[in-house]
Order: C-alpha cells, then structure tokens, then sequence
C-alpha cells in the first residue's frame, strides 16, 4: 500500500469510520460514518485491564455491534449496556445478546451518549476520537461514582493522567488507523473532595481544628491546612476511588494521613513520630467541581 494511500485511507477512517458513539449533540454530526468494531484482542485486554467481575455494569459509549458488554457478561457474568447512536446496530447487538445467551444480562440504548445517564456504571469503555474523548471528561468526574473505572482506546482523557497504559501491538489495526500499535488507557474515577474541610486530630498533633483547603482537576490535586496563623501545604496528595493519601509538615512534625472519602466526611488514620490515631475531616463548603 503506497504512503500516499496509506494517508487517504486514515483521514478518511478517523474523521467517518470510528465507532458510531463518536458524536457531537448537532445532527449533522451525530452519525459517525461506517462503524469499525474493536478487533477481538482488544476487546479481550480491555476487559482484562478494567478487571471486570460478575457485580460489574459495564457502559460501552460507541457500542456498535455490542461485542464488549456482551462479552463482558458471557464470559464474567457482568451486567452490560451499549450506548449507540445507529438503529442498525442497536438491533445487530441485541440479535448478537440474543444468540450468544445473555439477552437477560444486556441492554442497547439508541441515543446519545453525551445525552445519556451513565451514573449506574462501575465500569465504563469507550473508542472514541479525541475531541470526543476530552468532552466526556468533565462528565465522568462530576457524575460517575468514586472507584468506577474506565478504559479508553487509543485516546487518553485528556488532562486526566491515567492510573496506568498499556501497549500492544495489533497487525490487524493497521488498515484502520495506518499503524498497529494500540495503546489502552485505565482510569479510576477519584471521589470528589475540592472545598473547604474542617480537619480534626489528635490533641497531640493539634489541639484545635485546622481549616482544610482542597483544590481539584483532572490533572491534579492539592492543598493546604490552616491553624489562622500559619499555612501549611500538603504534600504528595493522592486520591484514587475514595481512598485518599497526603502528607503534612505541621508544627515541626510530619505527619502522613491515610483514609477514606464518603460524600461530606473523610476519615483515617495519621501517624507521626511517636503518634498514631484517627483523623476526621468534615466539608464546611459546597464540593468544588473539577473542571
């Protein structure tokens, strides 16, 4: 195949042929173009990479023939829904659900996925274009649970930094996008802890409450804490699912937190030297979204 057609071919394919949940809220944009299903080893290591388990719901955005979720529930036992704009496909998927014995385990939503409620998902994947893929992020952070994961093909979640990547190399690919080198991207989506804490701890480390500040994005999180004298920034903060991790350099003493994020409340343990014990930490202001 000359370079020249090589070229064609994948301008061509990435701006018609990408699955069909590639799609803009106007309608002149909403059908993507002839739909190219995820080649099967793929869909084997995406599944692989979110982990799936048979208590999973698994959302597909794009789901074309259906192949991801019901696989998802043939082989895991997981519940599954497809989220797909084509009417042809939707009932290519249920036939696909029918014959393969999970009818009972799936579901194909014709609509759009920007439109549609993903909020019941624990696991979410996606095979989108790029400009698609960085709208959803906002969405996924403000609306899916703390902990639920999500994999991506091919296109990171731009600024959000995937908790891990994997690469492989996939021969049958390379008609479709020009290379066969495929690459997979793993998100779990953080609770949302931006705002304004009261944080409470031992005596032994602060005999009053300390005000707690949190700033969130997608590409980062931080803070500081305040005693009304001084402030103090957090160091190394980590948030992932509802688990929450920072360190703190506070009258002389570093301290390391470890806890859990549920809606309005953190709490854990902190340890510091000669000192271990509970932490608590209550939101004072509205959650800051992140953007």
């Amino acid at each position: 195949m000359s370079l020249l057609f090589r070229r064609i071919a994948l301008a061509w394919v990435l701006c018609t042929a990408l699955p069909a949940g590639a799609q803009k809220p106007g309608p002149e944009d909403n059908i993507a173009g002839p739909y190219v299903p995820t080649p099967w080893v793929i869909v084997d290591d995406m599944l692989k990479l979110a982990d799936i388990r048979a208590d999973d719901v698994v959302y597909d955005l794009g789901s074309g023939d259906g192949r991801l979720v019901i696989t998802a529930a043939k082989r895991f036992g997981a519940r599954g829904v497809g989220i797909e704009l084509q009417p042809d496909l939707v009932e290519l998927a249920h036939a696909g659900a029918k014959k393969e014995g999970v009818a009972d385990r799936v579901t194909f939503v014709q609509g759009d996925l920007f439109e549609t409620d993903i909020r019941d998902a624990t696991v979410v994947t996606l095979y989108l274009l790029p400009r698609f893929v960085t709208r959803l992020v906002p969405r996924f952070l403000a609306e899916l649970r703390p902990g639920t994961r999500i994999v991506s093909h091919d296109y990171p979640l731009a600024p959000w930094h995937p908790d891990k990547d994997v690469s492989l190399d996939v021969p049958e690919k390379e008609f479709i996008s020009g290379t066969s080198w495929t690459r997979l991207y793993y998100y779990v989506v953080p609770a949302r802890i931006g705002g304004v804490w009261e944080l409470s701890l031992p005596k032994a480390l602060a005999r009053a409450p300390l005000s707690l500040e949190v700033n969130q994005e997608p590409h980062t999180v931080g803070g500081l804490v305040s005693d009304g004298r001084s402030e103090d920034y957090l160091r190394d903060m980590k948030v992932k699912g509802e688990q929450v991790s920072f360190g703190l350099l506070y009258n002389g003493r570093m301290m390391a937190f470890e806890g859990r994020a549920v809606g309005e409340t953190m709490t854990g343990e902190v340890s510091a030297k000669g000192v271990k014990g509970p932490w608590t930490a209550r939101r004072l202001s509205p959650s800051v979204a992140p953007k």
